[in-house]
């Protein structure tokens, strides 16, 4: 099975940053916890209420159970309000890794 890689972008509406970031940083125990959860980290950037999520899944299988959760329902449900835009949720693929370039 294909290791899945994933870059999630959210993009807070004015006024609810910190209760974007705290949901976003509810997200990362239970879902670390997850037995397909090879990595899940959260980033904030410097322009002010935009977050990313870096994840790395063992199969799409663990993925696809990872979004039947409750947390994830929850981020989806509760999420939805503090956006000013849709989630950007992309599945990504290494071009050259470190090994390749030296």
């Amino acid at each position: 099975m294909a290791k899945v890689n994933v870059i999630a972008r959210f993009v807070a509406r004015e006024k609810k940053e910190s209760e974007l970031k705290s949901l976003l940083e509810g997200m990362l125990a239970p879902t670390r916890a997850e037995s397909g959860c090879e990595l899940y980290e959260l980033y904030e950037s410097d322009a002010k209420g935009r977050f990313y999520l870096r994840e790395t899944w063992v199969s799409q299988a663990a993925l696809d159970q990872h979004m039947a959760t409750t947390h994830f329902k929850r981020l989806k449900e509760t999420g939805g309000e503090l956006v000013k835009e849709p989630f950007e949720i992309n599945s990504v693929k290494t071009i050259l890794n470190e090994a390749a370039a030296a």
